[in-house]
């Protein structure tokens, strides 16, 4: 079972290559079968599965910004297997119109380390609400 200290480490790791830029460093704190979920409020909603439909995913939300980045500003360890991650993200869209916005990540984490589901939630509430959910499964 991953610690609470290796979830934080792996969601901290994972916004730190989003903001680099590096799909490969994201991708490796990801298992192969990854499940991805965008709740209905977020510009880029769905549900993606393993590594193509995480890239799928992760690239319409950055191909809208010319320029973007994510502050962690708190890891929330939630049960055994998940941890809600904190985001401060601001940017500057295509059009020239500059965005600022928390949003939430919720990571489900196995016993490697790796995540096996992310979704990403308007609101830190949401996104601990759907992890003590997901512990009770």
């Amino acid at each position: 079972m991953a610690s609470s200290n290796q979830r934080r480490a792996m969601a901290q790791g994972g916004m730190d290559a989003f903001n680099d830029g590096d799909v490969p460093r994201m991708l490796a704190a990801l298992t192969e079968n990854v499940e991805v979920y965008a709740s209905p409020e977020m510009a880029n909603a769905g549900e993606y599965r393993g590594h193509d439909g995480f890239v799928s995913w992760i690239r319409a939300w950055t191909d809208a910004w010319e320029q973007i980045s994510a502050e962690v500003t708190d890891n929330t360890p939630v049960g055994e297997r998940h941890v809600v991650t904190t985001i401060h993200q601001e940017g500057r869209g295509r059009g020239g119109i500059e965005v600022g916005m928390q949003l939430a990540f919720l990571f489900d984490v196995n016993d490697d380390g790796l995540c096996t589901y992310l979704a990403m939630l308007p609101t830190p509430e949401e996104a601990i609400r759907m992890a003590e959910e997901r512990e009770r499964v």
